[in-house]
């Protein structure tokens, strides 16, 4: 009885849980696929058992709610609401943004940098007119000449022109090294002519015109020097080597300075070149070349009056390898002189005349040692002249040097030269 009791409550269950699933499935506007048949009837039973809640058929007009995890304190068993969100760590406040720097102050356009300025070329070429020099025979043109000289000292092989038919006037000046670069030219195809009067000169100076620690000087052209000597040739002075002259007697001129100059002087320069020009009347000497080596001259012209005083027309100091072929020279005194420190000098097709001839010295003056060597003097002509060739010595004794001579004397040996001429050696000399 009992059994049978038992089947049959089960039998109703089973219908009733199967009639409310059949009912959820009808309604099928709250049906969801993922809720099974045991979760709704557990709610139904918790609801009839506990007596509250909405009528049977309320749950067909809205969602039945998710059942809520039990509260952490127990409760009744209603849904609790959901848990407030878990505290998180306080964060430190989010630095301040840095302000950017402020740009700088807005700059006008630049203009692109100019290209460095082009090195001079070579071989340009400087007119003293171009900087100034007038060429009119009265007015100074030192200065021009000194800004052409700059220019072309830059250059290397460059030109310094003086233009054909002008006269240009010039106090002393110097064209200096050593800062200039090599092969300079100095064209000289008008005339150069020295100041007048004794302010130019203040005390006297030892050169007019000088080129001096140049490498590769030429001085070239079919112009003048003239050194205006007739200035100076009233004085001479009792103390100069010169032989036998007569002077000029202009009493108004006695107030140039005792000190005259050399016209044309080179010192201290290398590869140097003269050839073409002319120079006339220098005060004293007309060419000198003082410690150069490399030296040329060729087709110049030297000429001053016979009775000029001290008017060498070349004089060679402590200078090597020199060279003087087809020059006509004529002057007061000699016309080449060779002093001491005189080495490798070649001398031909030389006219020595009106002069004193070629001579080597005065050497030895103040119990000095001199040193000449090499000199060769052939195929000269020479007319109206002192002597022909001449060595002048201060000391009493020549001789020839013997080999491995102790002898502490002083001494000129002549090479053999062959002249149309006489040589002469003056001995002991002061004034011959």
């Amino acid at each position: 009885m009992s059994r049978d009791l038992a089947v049959l409550l089960l039998v109703v269950l089973l219908a009733l849980s199967s009639g409310v699933g059949f009912c959820d499935a009808r309604s099928g506007k709250h049906w969801r696929q993922n809720r099974g048949p045991s979760t709704t009837m557990f709610r139904r039973k918790g609801k009839g058992k506990n007596g509250g809640g909405s009528p049977p058929h309320s749950h067909r007009h809205q969602s039945p709610a998710m059942p809520a995890p039990p509260s952490p304190g127990g409760g009744n068993g209603h849904a609790s609401q959901s848990p407030p969100p878990p505290l998180l760590p306080p964060q430190a406040p989010p630095a301040p943004r840095s302000s950017p720097p402020p740009l700088p102050p807005s700059l006008p356009p630049q203009a692109p940098p100019s290209p460095p300025p082009e090195e001079p070329s070579q071989g340009m070429v400087f007119s003293v007119v171009a900087f100034g020099a007038r060429g009119d025979g009265v007015t100074d043109d030192t200065q021009a000449f000194e800004a052409a000289w700059t220019a072309a000292c830059k250059v290397e092989a460059s030109t310094v022109l003086l233009p054909p038919e002008l006269e240009f006037v010039v106090g002393p000046i110097s064209f200096s090294g050593p800062n200039c670069k090599p092969n300079i030219i100095f064209q000289l195809d008008g005339t150069i002519s020295a100041k007048t009067g004794a302010r130019a000169w203040g005390s006297g100076l030892l050169q007019w015109l000088e080129f001096t620690k140049l490498n590769g000087i030429s001085i070239q052209g079919s112009g003048v020097i003239n050194g205006q000597g007739k200035e100076w040739w009233t004085y001479s002075d009792s103390n100069d080597d010169d032989d036998d002259t007569d002077s000029y007697t202009d009493q108004e001129l006695e107030k140039m300075p005792q000190i005259k100059p050399t016209a044309l002087r080179f010192y201290g320069s290398s590869n140097v070149r003269v050839t073409g020009i002319s120079i006339i009347n220098s005060p004293q000497c007309h060419l000198k070349f003082d410690s150069c080596q490399g030296v040329m001259v060729h087709n110049l012209t030297i000429s001053s009056p016979e009775n000029s005083p001290n008017t060498d027309g070349i004089h060679l100091q402590n200078s090597k390898d020199v060279s003087i072929h087809h020059t006509d020279l004529a002057c007061g005194d000699d016309c080449i002189s060779i002093q001491t420190g005189c080495s490798d000098v070649n001398i031909h097709n030389v006219n020595c005349g009106p002069g004193h001839g070629i001579s080597i010295g005065g050497l030895g003056r103040y119990n000095t040692k001199a040193c000449v060597s090499n000199i060769t003097v052939r195929d000269v002509n020479m007319f109206k002249t002192m002597t022909g060739v001449r060595i002048k010595t201060w000391q009493v004794t020549i001789r020839r040097p013997q080999h491995n001579s102790s002898s502490k004397d002083h001494y000129a040996y002549i090479y053999p030269i062959t002249l149309g001429y006489q040589c002469r050696v003056a001995q002991g000399w002061s004034r011959v």
